[in-house]
C-alpha cells in the first residue's frame, strides 16, 4: 500500500526520472521487429559489411543511384545482365575489337580456265558464298596455270561484288574480269571471295 501511495505522489506531484541502462544491456534480442527504422540510422550507419548476401535486391536500389564509378572491376557478371540491356549506344567507341568477336568469315576460291601459253583472251571468273552468307569484299588476279602464284603481266578490267545490283543484301559473290596478251607460260584468273554469316 505504501509503494502504491508513493507512485501516486510521484505521478501528481509532475517529477519524472530518467532510467539509466546498463551498458550492452539491449542486443538484437530485445528489439521488437522493425523496431529500428531508416530515421534512426545515422549516416554511414550501415556498411557493406553489415549487410548479408542478396539482402539489397534490384527493387530497393533506387534509379541511378548506382553510378558507374561505384562498380568494382568484373562486379556486372554477364549472368546479372538481362537481354538487350546493352545497347549499341551504351558501348564506348572503339570498345569492342574484332578479336572480341567470333565472326564467322569464310575465304572462297575458284580459278578461270586456262588461257593456253601464246595465246591471248579474256577470262571472268565468280566465287559464290556458301549459303546463308554474305559477300563482304574481295579480289584477284592472274596466275600461273597450275598454281596460285602471281605473274607479272596481264590486266584485271573489273573486281566487283555479284550480283552487281547495287542497295540490295542479295550480294553473296565475288567476280573478276580481266584480259592478257599472249605470252609464253599458260596462265588463268583467280578470284576470292570473303564471306560472313547473315
Amino acid at each position: 500500500m505504501a509503494v502504491v501511495l508513493c507512485a501516486l505522489f510521484v505521478a501528481l506531484g509532475g517529477a519524472s526520472y530518467a532510467f539509466t541502462l546498463p551498458r550492452d544491456s539491449v542486443g538484437p534480442k530485445q528489439l521488437r521487429a522493425r523496431a529500428v527504422t531508416s530515421t534512426k540510422l545515422g549516416t554511414g550507419a550501415v556498411t557493406a559489411r553489415a549487410l548479408r548476401d542478396g539482402a539489397v535486391s534490384g527493387r530497393k536500389i533506387a534509379s541511378g543511384s548506382v553510378l558507374a564509378s561505384d562498380l568494382g572491376g568484373a562486379s556486372v557478371r554477364t549472368a546479372a545482365l538481362a537481354n538487350g540491356a546493352v545497347t549499341a549506344a551504351k558501348l564506348a567507341p572503339d570498345s569492342v575489337t574484332a578479336a572480341q568477336l567470333s565472326l564467322p568469315i569464310v575465304s572462297v576460291q575458284a580459278f578461270s580456265p586456262v588461257l593456253p601459253a601464246v595465246q591471248a583472251g579474256f577470262r571472268l571468273i565468280g566465287a559464290t558464298c556458301p549459303p546463308g552468307q554474305r559477300v563482304v569484299g574481295g579480289g584477284g588476279g592472274w596466275v600461273t596455270g597450275s598454281s596460285a602464284d602471281a605473274v607479272g603481266f596481264g590486266v584485271v578490267s573489273g573486281s566487283r561484288p555479284t550480283p552487281p545490283t547495287v542497295g540490295t543484301d542479295s550480294q553473296n559473290g565475288w567476280e573478276v574480269y580481266g584480259t592478257d596478251d599472249a605470252h609464253p607460260i599458260d596462265r588463268r584468273l583467280m578470284v576470292i571471295a570473303i564471306c560472313l554469316a547473315t
